[in-house]
């Protein structure tokens, strides 16, 4: 009689099994500055500017990238934003503090400016009021002489609770 050899099939789904049992993942890694911290209650969301697109191009020549960071404490909203260069640049921003109330409103709005710079901050706090989400709408306009960038970019949001909401 002959013997049906199963030792052969077996020996190669043990070796299959191994050699796909032991491959590491691979994850794309994040740059480390895409989330920093301001202070250690405080998160900035960083946009960059070399996000890739088509034919891995960078986004812009100019923004390398644009932070936004809102924290609400005791019905006082927190705000930062900043707009970082590559080279030295007009750079003006507006940041506009929302409020959700069936559809976003701008409740307060700040400018700031810098000219032949790599960098312009608005570091502003106001009082808000519980039962709201709030979000910080931020608009850079970046210009070397010859051309021109304009980017609009929105925070994540935040609630304000009542103080009862918290305990």
């Amino acid at each position: 009689m002959n013997k049906v050899s199963f030792k052969k099939p077996l020996v190669f789904l043990a070796a299959s099994a191994m050699l796909l049992g032991t491959a590491a993942p691979v994850y794309a890694q994040e740059p480390a500055e895409a989330l920093e911290t301001i202070s250690t209650n405080d998160r900035v969301v960083y946009f960059y500017g070399t996000d890739s697109l088509a034919e891995n191009s960078a986004r812009y020549a100019l923004i390398y990238k644009i932070g936004i960071g809102l924290t609400i404490e005791d019905h006082i909203a927190y705000m930062y934003t900043e707009c970082k260069t590559y080279e030295n640049a007009d750079i003006s921003m507006t940041a506009e503090l929302q409020r959700l109330d069936r559809n976003w409103k701008t409740i307060k709005t700040y400018t700031n400016s810098e000219d032949s710079a790599k960098l312009c901050s608005i570091d502003k706090s106001y009082a808000v009021t519980s039962g709201y989400d709030y979000r910080l709408k931020v608009t850079v306009s970046v210009s070397d002489g010859t051309q021109t960038e304009t980017d609009t970019q929105y925070g994540t949001v935040q609630t304000c609770y009542s103080i009862s909401e918290t305990e």
